[in-house]
């Protein structure tokens, strides 16, 4: 009886659910997101965005824009977002300088900052995609990436890619939007999205030229020649506006720093690689099969299934062309061949350059869930008995809590270790892919060492020895900091070796010091940090 009213209050409003899924949607993502948010993960590049965005506004109040240009990435949007959130936080608390006892309330103000932009862009990209598919298709899209376990530990970073994400997302989505009605007002809004995504990650150069090339041939053969000016112009036109508005450093001097940006893009990000172990190799140049195997490892099985039929109802699709055209409506159709065709090009453009990192591939999130989701429809779609209807969403369902809600319990706070259960045990994963300590669990390693390695005095700590110290140095005194690959083992007390890190030649070559392992810290059943206590035996020690 009251599930009879229940619905009978819900579907009488068409309104209502809507409404009642948006609130739902609002709550999950804020309760996935900031729980645990200021312990868990601070990786290496936070605390260089730290400076950079507290550099940034600087150059901002003191007119020195060249400031402004700190990195070639070049992050811009990041540095907006963020040193606004801080300054404002330094206005209200009076604290003007970070140090390692309020760096985390700095990093947890900045965190949250970016978290809501990405809410306010996931809200948007609900709307906006409803209007080519529909409210409730759009909705589950959004929400398959949304929750994504590696999806869900990137938006908790303080860092760009799922900033970048969902700009270009909502870029492409109004591009098309701008496509089928061209106007005026839509051409300038996607100028702005996508300055604000060359602003965050430079790569979104690829996505202007994209839009621009693809509107171009859709209005040549769909007869409207008398659209390419005005509306591609527009585009055009507010990009380079946004970029030169928000990039104040373009002011001073738009031909040095813009060819920066793309200088360093080709000598960092095109010819140098990245450290990576791939099968138990070490490599600086991963190769094709790279990207392949990380979205395998890093999308959910509960995507991969939807992908599958998906896969199994384009092939369908072309076999049965005829039969077909007539089903599927047209906008829907040519949205996908849209959408394809942009997110194939980014996977080609990002495995061509030596430089491979796993969190790249979350640009195609958005496309993988938007196919995951129409293999599932196709499915339901072709289900012509109710009960068997009825079968297939509860194993939906039991998929989604299998593979979603359980991860979700089951890792907090630790997402970015995620892998796919369909490589067995995360131990397994690191077999093929190995895990990068990245600063996950900086902060539990820090109250680790203060528990059992400290000193009745407190501001007698010990020396620790890293190889990356950039994530530590933020929470622990510089001074007591080391990198184990310049220094030897007489500067340092106590030795940390991240995942998937090898004892330094260092101390394997040294005879007057050993380090016997004292603690290990394990997440999601890896082992994470080792701890090792230096022992002395006599001997020279080489220094640094």
């Amino acid at each position: 009886m009251l599930s009879a009213k229940i619905r009978s209050i819900l579907f009488k409003n068409k309104k209502t659910l809507p409404i009642l899924l948006i609130f739902l949607f609002s709550a999950l993502f804020f309760c996935t997101r900031l729980p645990g948010l200021k312990n868990d993960i601070i990786n290496p590049d936070s605390a260089l965005w730290h400076y950079r965005s507290e550099q940034f506004i600087v150059g901002i109040k003191n007119k020195q824009f060249e400031k402004t240009y700190q990195h070639y990435q070049p992050g811009t949007t990041l540095m907006w977002i963020t040193g606004s959130a801080v300054e404002i936080y330094k206005k209200i608390t009076g604290t003007f300088s970070y140090d390692s006892e309020n760096f985390q309330n700095f990093d947890l103000v900045s965190k949250i900052s970016v978290i809501s932009v990405q809410f306010v862009l996931s809200m948007m990209i609900i709307f906006v995609l409803a209007k080519i598919i529909g409210f409730y298709q759009s909705f589950f899209t959004v929400t398959l990436f949304t929750f994504e376990p590696f999806f869900l530990a990137n938006s908790r970073l303080y860092h760009m890619d799922i900033l970048l994400t969902l700009l270009l997302t909502l870029s492409l989505i109004i591009g098309f939007l701008n496509m089928k009605e061209p106007k005026i007002w839509k051409s300038l809004l996607i100028g702005v999205l996508l300055g604000f995504s060359f602003l965050t990650k430079s790569i979104s150069l690829g996505a202007v030229i994209f839009i621009i090339i693809y509107s171009l041939i859709f209005f040549i053969y769909s007869n409207q020649r008398e659209k390419i000016i005005p509306i591609l112009g527009s585009i055009l036109v507010s990009f380079i506006l946004t970029v030169f508005i928000f990039l104040p450093a373009l002011w001073v001097n738009p031909i040095y720093y813009l060819s920066d940006i793309f200088s360093e893009v080709v000598r960092v990000g095109v010819r140098k690689g990245h450290d990576q172990i791939l099968f138990g190799e070490a490599t600086t140049r991963a190769g094709i099969i790279f990207y392949p195997l990380v979205t395998l490892m890093k999308i959910s099985p509960f995507i991969l299934v939807g992908l599958v039929f998906c896969l199994y109802y384009s092939v369908n699709f072309i076999r049965n062309i005829s039969k077909t055209f007539k089903k599927v409506n047209l906008a829907f159709s040519t949205f996908s061949i849209y959408y394809a065709v942009f997110s194939l090009g980014y996977i080609f453009a990002i495995s061509l350059p030596a430089k491979k990192v796993d969190r790249y591939i979350l640009v195609i999130y958005p496309f993988l869930a938007y196919f995951a989701y129409i293999g599932f429809q196709r499915v339901f779609q072709n289900i012509k008995i109710d009960y068997k209807k009825k079968i297939f969403t509860s194993v939906l369902i039991i998929m989604s809590i299998i593979f979603w809600i359980i991860p979700i319990f089951k890792l907090y706070p630790w997402y970015f270790t995620y892998t796919s259960p369909i490589f067995g045990t995360p131990q397994n994963a690191n077999k093929i892919v190995a895990q990068k300590p990245y600063g996950v669990g900086i902060p539990l390693l820090k109250d680790t060492i203060l528990k059992y390695y400290a000193k009745s005095n407190k501001d007698d700590l010990p020396k620790l020895g890293f190889y990356d110290t950039q994530p530590i140095k933020t929470i622990y005194p510089n001074s007591k900091l080391f990198d184990v690959r310049v220094y030897g083992p007489s500067n340092y007390d106590i030795l940390i070796l991240g995942i998937n890190e090898e004892m330094p030649e260092k101390i394997v070559n040294n005879k007057e010091y050993l380090f016997e392992k004292s603690h290990s810290i394990w997440i999601n059943g890896l082992e994470y940090w080792r701890i090792y206590n230096k022992v002395t035996l006599g001997g020279n020690d080489n220094g640094k």
